[in-house]
C-alpha cells in the first residue's frame, strides 16, 4: 500500500501505476486472474449480438486489411477498431461485472483495450492482471472522489470514468513512465461523456466499446510524448467540478483516504450471475427465492416491488419491448423469476419477453418507491433493503426481502459459478482454469485463452 503525499492525482496515482512492483498480494492477483476469465466469457457470447455486429461493421468500413482479431472472432481490424469491437461485445448484454466506487462496469472498457493490445504487445499472465490492476483502482478512487452524485445526476460512469481508467491500463501495459501516464489520463479526460438517458438502447454497450477506443488512443498519445493538463483533477473548472455535485469530496479530500493496491480489497469486483442491469438482481434473486415457496396450483393475485427510487429510475422500464428494455426493467425481471425460478439468457430474447402472460403480470406489477436516506452512498447493501410481497388468489400473503447482492461481497461468485457462466457463454472451463492456475511469467498467447471464437463469429 501507498498513502499519497502530493495533491495531484494523476501525477501521485502514476507514480505508484509504473513502478515494477506494485506491492500487491496473491489475493488480489487472484481477483484479477478471475476477472478476465468473468470478462472473456462476457466477450464473447456478446459477439453476435446487435450492437456488436453494427461495431464491427463501422470499425471495419474502408479497412482493406486489419491486423488484430476482435476477441470472439471475425474479421481483422485495427488496433482501435477491435479494442472498440471488444468493449462492445463485453458489455452488449450487461452480463459483465461492476463496482460500486463509482458505479461503473469497470472490465468491460479495461479489458475490452487489453485484449486488443495483447496481440501486438506480448504479454505474460502477469502483465495483463496488473494492467487490469491498475485500471481498475483509477476508476475506483475517481468514483470515491465524485461519490454516487455523479451517477444520479444522469451521467454513465463507464462511459465517463472507464477511458481514464482504460488509459491508465494501457500505458501499464506499455510500459510508460509515470510522466507519460499521467499525460495518458489527462488525455482520457478529454473522451468523458455519455448519458444514463442511453439506457434501453444499444448506445450504452457501445459506450464501453468507446471508452475502451479512447483509453488504448490516449495511452498510444501519451507513448508519442503528447501531454494534458495533469492539473484538471480539482482545479476550478476541473474534473470534479464539472462532473461532481454539492457532496463530492473531490480529489484532494479523496487522495487522503486513498490506499493505492488496496481497491480490490476495499470495492470488490461484483460479478454477475444474470445477463441484465445490477439493479434487477436483487430482485431478480428474491423473486427467484420466491418461486421456490410457491405450490403448485398457486395464483398470483398481485406483485408489489418496494425499492430505492434512484435505483428504479436506471431499471424502470415496464413491459419490455427489446432486449435492453427487457434487461432494465425491475418489473419484468420479477416476473420471470417468480414465474419460472431461474432466471437465464434466454428470458431475454424476444420470444420469452413478448409472451402474453408475462406481458399482463409485467403490466400489473406494483412499485413503491423510496428514497435513499440523507448522505447515502447509493451502494446495493443492507442501507437500502427491497421488498417483494406476492398476494395469492386464496388470500395468503408471501414476502421476501433482500439486501445483499448475488455475486457481491456477501455472496461472491464460486469458482463453480464462474465455470459454469464460462461453459454457458460458449467458452472453455478447461481453458479457464489452465489460466487461473498458471505461473505468472507465463506468455499469455501460449495459454490460448483469448483466441476464443464464438461459433456465429
Amino acid at each position: 500500500m501507498l498513502k499519497p503525499n502530493v495533491q495531484n492525482f494523476a501525477e501521485t496515482f502514476a507514480a505508484w501505476a509504473a513502478r515494477p512492483d506494485l506491492g500487491i498480494g496473491a489475493a488480489i492477483r487472484e481477483e484479477a486472474r478471475v476477472t478476465l476469465v468473468d470478462t472473456l466469457a462476457c466477450t464473447v457470447i456478446g459477439t453476435p449480438e446487435r450492437q456488436a455486429l453494427a461495431a464491427m461493421e463501422a470499425m471495419a468500413f474502408g479497412l482493406s486489411a486489419g491486423s488484430v482479431q476482435p476477441t470472439g472472432g471475425g474479421a481483422m481490424l485495427s488496433l482501435h477498431g477491435a479494442a472498440l469491437v471488444n468493449g462492445v461485445r463485453t458489455h452488449a448484454i450487461d452480463f459483465d461485472d461492476y463496482e460500486l466506487s463509482g458505479s461503473s462496469h469497470a472490465s468491460a472498457p479495461i479489458l475490452g483495450a487489453l485484449f486488443a493490445l495483447a496481440q501486438k504487445v506480448p504479454m505474460t499472465v502477469d502483465r495483463i492482471c496488473e494492467a487490469w490492476l491498475v485500471g481498475y483502482e483509477t476508476v475506483i478512487w475517481m468514483g470515491k472522489a465524485l461519490g454516487y452524485g455523479h451517477y444520479d445526476i444522469g451521467w454513465h460512469s463507464t462511459s465517463t470514468l472507464g477511458p481514464i481508467g482504460t488509459a491508465a491500463a494501457c500505458a501499464r501495459a506499455l510500459g510508460l513512465s509515470p510522466f507519460q501516464m499521467a499525460n495518458a489520463m489527462a488525455l482520457a479526460a478529454s473522451s468523458s461523456a455519455g448519458l444514463k438517458m442511453q439506457f434501453g438502447f444499444d448506445a450504452k454497450a457501445i459506450h464501453a466499446g468507446l471508452a475502451a477506443e479512447s483509453g488504448l488512443r490516449a495511452a498510444l498519445l501519451a507513448r508519442g510524448n503528447a501531454t494534458g493538463n495533469c492539473n484538471l483533477w480539482d482545479s476550478d473548472f476541473g474534473f470534479a467540478r464539472v462532473y461532481g455535485t454539492a457532496e463530492s469530496i473531490g480529489f484532494s479530500a479523496m487522495m487522503q483516504e486513498m490506499e493505492l493496491g488496496r481497491a480490490v480489497e476495499l470495492f470488490p469486483v461484483v460479478r454477475k450471475l444474470w445477463p441484465s442491469c445490477a439493479y434487477t438482481h436483487r430482485p431478480i434473486h428474491g423473486a427467484e427465492a420466491l418461486h421456490r415457496r410457491l405450490a403448485p396450483g398457486d395464483e398470483i393475485a398481485s406483485i408489489r416491488v418496494r425499492m430505492p427510487e434512484p435505483f428504479h429510475r436506471v431499471a424502470g422500464f415496464g413491459v419490455p419491448t427489446n432486449d435492453a428494455e427487457a434487461r432494465f426493467s425491475v418489473r419484468y425481471c420479477v416476473v420471470t423469476g417468480l414465474t419460472t425460478g431461474h432466471v437465464v439468457p434466454e428470458d431475454f430474447r424476444p420470444a420469452r419477453f413478448s409472451d402474453p402472460e408475462r406481458q399482463r403480470m409485467t403490466a400489473a406489477v406494483e412499485l413503491d418507491l423510496y428514497r435513499l436516506p440523507k448522505g447515502d452512498p447509493g451502494d446495493i447493501g443492507p442501507s437500502t433493503p427491497e421488498t417483494i410481497t406476492v398476494t395469492l388468489a386464496d388470500g395468503r400473503v408471501l414476502e421476501q426481502v433482500t439486501s445483499d447482492v448475488p455475486g457481491g461481497v456477501a455472496m461472491p461468485m464460486t469458482r463453480a459459478q464462474l465455470l459454469r457462466k464460462v461453459a454457458d457463454c460458449g467458452c472453455s472451463a478447461a481453458l479457464a482454469e489452465r489460466f487461473l492456475e498458471a505461473d505468472g511469467a507465463a506468455p499469455l498467447d501460449e495459454i490460448g485463452i483469448l483466441a476464443q471464437h464464438h461459433p456465429a463469429a
